[in-house]
């Protein structure tokens, strides 16, 4: 076909060398040609502006501007494989303890611009493969680990180096690049038994966590050097391994109630574990304090609404969480580098309220007659 079947508005745009509608946005290459320099180079400007010339990065702005260039945040986010997520990964999620900490992890790091995705290992191989999974393939910015260990199933810590990774309330023995945000267990078990010592008493029992758990060992380790102090002999049939939860407490209660000896005082390794305790004698006719004197560790929401309210060692847990936040987004930025590892021991509080009383109110050193007759089997009942 000739010319003269060509319509009028398509001879138009043939001769004006444009399509008719919007303008199309302009790109990175616009920008880069109207600035003299290679896109890289535009790249290097808008996402390390510190290495790149200032003359020349004023032509990229100011080409930017000229030409109405709009960076792709996504994009640019996708070249620096970054997600702007931080993951939180509990061995628990339903244990209350964590609340607090994982709300302030979040304050701060929404503040920042960043999110929080929270995975729950429940102690399973099977979970921990999918988390390390999710961390190696650069689904997230950074780590916080409540588990007291790196998950086993893969080498999540091949990762550690563009992926920074903060340690929160359990520490790894030997490991040294991570930051770990903790509290001196130590020192505050020590603290929480020298209190029922103060008291007067000088049988003491522990409710201790699992033999596993760093904290758990630090806190025995606590309650073993305040007795030392003192000049105490530990009962070892008066302490009773087990864990931090509320199970674990019914359990060393049975046992407690068992004894013909009883202590007349017990330092408890968690507040959750406390509680159990507590229910348990309180159950079998014991009285608290007059009859047993008690302490717990955390300061649970819990601890201070149970009867009676219960002396506990209060951890700082709103800091723990700010403080590894706070670590995690020095790490994700452009000079994480150059930030190395921190660690940060903090300090319990003990909080006094009305499960700790004088020696000389406890009656229940001795099991009550009718006890020793029938032996324990109205204790190993436990509460519903």
């Amino acid at each position: 076909m000739g010319d003269e079947s060509t319509p009028a508005s398509m001879k138009a745009l043939a001769r004006n060398g444009r399509r008719s509608g919007p303008p199309a946005a302009a790109t990175i290459l616009d920008v880069a040609r109207r600035a003299g320099v290679s896109t890289a180079t535009v790249s290097r400007a808008l996402a390390a502006p510190d290495k790149v010339a200032e003359e020349t990065r004023a032509r990229v702005i100011a080409a930017i501007a000229a030409t109405g260039y709009t960076p792709n945040a996504s994009a640019r986010n996708l070249r620096a494989r970054s997600t702007q997520i931080v993951l939180a990964l509990l061995p628990g999620i339903s244990n209350t303890f964590f609340a607090p900490i994982l709300n302030a992890i979040e304050d701060t790091l929404s503040a920042a611009g960043y999110g929080m995705i929270i995975g729950d290992t429940r102690h399973s191989l099977q979970k921990e493969a999918h988390y390390t999974r999710f961390i190696l393939a650069g689904q997230v910015d950074g780590v916080i680990l409540f588990t007291g260990q790196i998950p086993r199933d893969g080498d999540v810590a091949s990762a550690s180096g563009r992926v920074p990774i903060a340690l929160v309330c359990n520490e790894i023995v030997g490991e040294r690049r991570y930051s770990v945000f903790d509290v001196d267990n130590r020192a505050a078990a020590a603290r929480a038994t020298t209190h029922l010592i103060a008291a007067g008493h000088r049988h003491l029992g522990h409710v201790a966590g699992d033999a596993r758990n760093i904290e758990a060992v630090e806190r025995m380790k606590g309650f073993r050097l305040a007795l030392k102090r003192a000049g105490i002999p530990p009962d070892e049939a008066a302490i009773w391994e087990g864990g931090f939860r509320y199970e674990d407490g019914v359990a060393a209660a049975t046992r407690f109630l068992a004894l013909r000896e009883r202590p007349t005082a017990i330092f408890a390794s968690a507040d959750h574990a406390a509680i159990g305790f507590i229910r348990t004698v309180r159950d079998a006719g014991i009285r608290i304090p007059e009859d047993v004197s008690i302490v717990g560790f955390d300061d649970i929401d819990y601890a201070s609404v149970i009867d009676p309210p219960l002396t506990t060692m209060r951890q700082p847990r709103a800091s723990l969480g700010r403080l590894a936040a706070e670590d995690l987004l020095q790490r994700m930025g452009r000079d994480a580098v150059d930030v190395p590892p921190i660690r940060e021991r903090l300090r319990c509080d003990l909080i006094e309220r009305e499960t700790v009383g004088p020696v000389a109110t406890a009656r229940s050193v001795r099991r009550p007659a009718k006890l020793q007759r029938e032996g324990s089997g109205a204790a190993r009942g436990g509460v519903t």
